[in-house]
């Protein structure tokens, strides 16, 4: 089972509008939060528990830049690349109308998030 704790993510961007998200989690036992900021969004938060297959389900709740708040939930799977980087890839969906399909982030250990964050 992954551990979260201290760990830094950025998001890859799914589609070509959007930006990537930084992400700081904290885990206790099975409970992992997390704020996450990034180009469109002011300050984010969420919540989550890990079941028993090692899947993170999660709410989260953000302020975007244009001050509207938006909130939701979603599902990720981890996985422990070669390169010790924790890739996590899921779905989440917004409430109100909004949402989105896909998700992938990337521990901020790997070259591969290093290479996104210079890049933006």
């Amino acid at each position: 089972m992954a551990t979260y704790h201290n760990k830094k993510f950025v998001s890859v961007p799914v589609h070509d509008a959007d930006s990537p998200i930084f992400f700081t989690c904290i885990q206790e036992g099975f409970i992992v939060r997390a704020t996450y900021t990034g180009e469109e969004i002011q300050c984010g938060r969420f919540v989550g528990m890990i079941n028993q297959h090692g899947e993170l389900h999660f709410t989260y709740h953000h302020v975007n830049h244009k001050n509207e708040l938006r909130s939701g939930e979603g599902r990720l799977f981890s996985e422990r690349l070669s390169d010790g980087t924790l890739k996590l890839s899921g779905s989440w969906h917004g409430k109100n109308g909004w949402s989105k399909e896909k998700m992938l982030c990337y521990s901020l250990v790997s070259q591969t998030a290093r290479k996104l964050k210079t890049s933006v």
